[in-house]
Parts: structure tokens; sequence; C-alpha cells
């Protein structure tokens, strides 16, 4: 891993070198910040281009550490952790069961059999959570597609669910939409804008005046949507904290009790 570095600052930061880039490109998300450079760039070209974007480096990466730092963490995936979901937080609880299976009733309730281990425990929990939300984003964006799709007088071809590195949804000229399923964090109302922001692109492929028109006719008044996700990009999402499993959690998490009472708690307004 390269680093940019400024007085007591060090911005890691990884290169990607392209034969199709003509300049430099600096992208800084939670991530982390990407580079990509002409194939033929010398380190210290590359170097001194980011002293001369030094300011809008070291704003926008104290912003983004920000925002990393207030991100919602999860150590366990055991009974009473809280995950996100549709723009609040959700109680956990884990059960035995036979097979691993999710439901949602006032909080999550995943069963499982038992795990060898504590951390086996909590991948499986996790696995099968971002599973089942996949599915559920996926659903929700399916219905919404259909609805602005009759509205547009078009059709969408296929919609997809996969992660996205640096945006939130794409649209291909082939009708093909494309959602980062990390909006399942978010609450409804902004899956909704995306979905409805993408599909404006099958009639308005720029972000001009016709295009802003075309997404406030299908889906109304859009500006609190669009600066939710310009301002909280952090709520997408979680991030597992590290944890030290010992054999006293190994007995007592691998085993799959749990309290059944579960409750919803307010994430955003």
């Amino acid at each position: 891993m390269n680093e940019f570095k400024l007085g007591n600052l060090a911005v890691p930061y990884s290169l990607k070198r392209s034969s199709s880039a003509t300049r430099l490109h600096i992208e800084l998300t939670m991530d982390g910040m990407r580079i990509t450079a002409p194939a033929d760039a010398e380190e210290a070209s590359i170097q001194d281009a980011l002293y001369r974007k030094r300011r809008w480096i070291v704003e926008n990466h104290a912003d983004l550490r920000e925002k990393y730092d207030r991100m919602h963490t999860i150590a366990r995936f055991r009974t009473g952790a809280k995950v996100p979901y549709w723009g609040r937080l959700a109680r956990l609880t884990t059960v035995q069961g036979q097979d691993v299976a999710v439901k949602y009733q006032n909080g999550f309730h995943v069963s499982l059999p038992p795990q060898a281990t504590a951390q086996l425990h909590d991948d499986t929990v996790e696995s099968a959570l971002q599973d089942w939300m996949r599915a559920r984003l996926a659903d929700e964006a399916k219905r919404s597609a259909r609805r602005y799709a009759q509205r547009l007088e078009t059709q969408v071809s296929a919609l997809r669910v996969m992660r996205l590195k640096s945006r939130w949804g794409s649209c291909g000229q082939g009708g093909v939409v494309t959602l980062d399923w990390h909006l399942v964090f978010g609450p409804k109302r902004v899956l909704e804008y995306v979905v409805a922001h993408e599909l404006s692109h099958l009639v308005e492929r720029n972000h001009d005046e016709a295009f802003w028109r075309t997404v406030r006719r299908i889906f109304g008044d859009y500006e609190q949507e669009h600066q939710w996700l310009t301002k909280n990009e952090h709520l997408l999402g979680y991030r597992r904290i590290p944890v030290s499993y010992d054999e006293r959690l190994r007995e007592r998490d691998s085993a799959g009790f749990a309290d059944a009472a579960a409750q919803t708690f307010e994430m955003c307004d």
C-alpha cells in the first residue's frame, strides 16, 4: 500500500495504472484513497499531482474519517447485537436450529446449527443476514422499478444487486439497472429515489434539466433523499470490530441459545 504524506498526515492509497487513462484520477471514500494513473506515469509526477491537490485531500480525508468513526459497529453477531436495516437498528436474536434460516419480526431472528467455534457462529450469521437483505433489497427494487417504468412508458430488461465501488446505482443503455446492495441499510424512500433516478436515464442520459424534471415527474420532490445520500454514506453499512475469540466465548455461543425478545431502534431521522 502506498502513502501520501503531508506533515503528520499519512493517507494510504491504492494505485492502478491504466493504458486508457490520460490523466491522474483521485477518488476518496471511507475505504481509502484510490488513484488511477496513466500506464507510463512516473512516481514523482504522481506525488506532485497529489501535492497540488493536498488541500482537497486533507479536507475530504478528515470528513470521511469522521464519518468512518461514526459508522455503526458490530463486535459479535449474537443475541443483542444491533444490525442496520431500512434506516433503523434492528435487534438480533440467534437460536439453535437444524438449518440456517433468517426471518424478520420486530427484529432479526437467525436460527443455525451448533457451530464449532464462536467465530464460525458469527461468520455464519453475518453471511445469512447479508444474503437475506440482498434478496429483500432486490424485491423492493423490482417493485419500484415496475412502478416507475410504467410511468415512463419504458421497460427494465434486468435488475442486478451487487457491491458497487463508487456509486449507488447505474443504468446501461440496454435497460439493465444495477444497484448497490448497501442501500438496504438506508430508508426505503432513498432506495426508491435511486431506482427512479436510474430509470430516468432510460429516457434522459445526461444530468441536465430535462433529466431532473423526469425524476421529479415519476418520483416527486427528490431533494431530501438526494441530500440524505450525499451526507449519510456512513449509515449505509456497518463496521465489524475485530474481537478475540476465546474458549469461554466458543462454549457459550456455539450452543446457540438466545433470548427471544426483540426490539427495533431508530437509526436516523
